[in-house]
């Protein structure tokens, strides 16, 4: 679902990491804003939604496996799913 809403604002989901609470961090692109998103999977809340803009003479430059405030990237099989 997050996945889904942020490709529909024009964002890009560059990683999916587990957090040591056991929530869902997802980093998107869009030009030059990033946008963290931590998901709770326990209630489906969403904990954060923070956004960074950078300035015109382009981001940082990360690795696909690289996360801007560190992090372990999920495999797709290991992403757990919300089920209402």
């Amino acid at each position: 679902m997050i996945k889904v809403a942020l490709n529909r604002q024009g964002f890009e989901v560059v990683s999916e990491t587990a957090t040591l609470l056991g929530r869902v961090r997802f980093v998107a692109v869009n030009d030059l804003i990033w946008r963290e998103v931590i998901l709770d999977l326990s209630t489906g809340q969403i904990i954060r939604d923070y956004a960074v803009e950078f300035s015109p003479t382009g981001p940082p430059v990360l690795e696909k496996d690289q996360m801007p405030r560190g992090g372990t990237v999920l495999d797709r099989g290991a992403f757990p799913y919300l089920v209402n």
